[in-house]
């Protein structure tokens, strides 16, 4: 099985997210964009900036991947990812621009709509979590969400919290 990269579903996945969202918040952002926070406030401008012709390309790159982890994924009903490259940052020290810095293991089916859970794999030197993804193919919710489950049962990181922070 071998899947595109994750730069490949990243780029339109991103430019896909940005498009949208800046659709859905517009007509606050407009009015008063100091409901936003900074970070947020910045990157919903960036999708203002794109174009229809970015979008239709994006989306017609995204049924290309759609189809191709179709095909790779042929004869698996679940997939076991990483959630993300390691522990947690903390909320603080995330750049306002650090999902153009390095591909986001989600993305992939945020593009292709597939459902997907973060599941708690256990705790970094941080004391942040890390985490694994579980992945399944359209409409088989029933299946994942049963997974997930008897993940939770066996391992008891669902009950641990990280330390608050002042």
């Amino acid at each position: 099985m071998t899947l595109p990269s994750l730069a490949e579903y990243n780029a339109p996945g991103w430019l896909i997210l940005l498009a949208e969202a800046w659709s859905v918040h517009e007509r606050w952002m407009r009015r008063d964009p100091g409901l936003y926070g900074k970070l947020l406030r910045d990157r919903l401008v960036a999708g203002g900036l794109l174009s229809a012709g970015d979008y239709l390309a994006a989306q017609k790159m995204r049924r290309r991947l759609i189809a191709a982890t179709e095909a790779a994924t042929a004869g698996f009903d679940l997939l076991l990812t990483a959630s993300a490259q390691g522990e947690a940052p903390r909320i603080d020290a995330v750049p306002k621009w650090a999902f153009l810095e390095k591909p986001t293991f989600t993305m992939p089916f945020n593009v292709t709509g597939w459902p997907a859970i973060t599941l708690c794999t256990g705790f970094g030197e941080g004391g942040l979590p890390v985490a694994m993804q579980l992945v399944a193919k359209p409409f088989a919710e029933p299946l994942l969400f049963g997974a997930a489950a008897a993940y939770e049962a066996a391992h008891g990181w669902r009950s641990k919290r990280p330390a608050l922070v002042a």
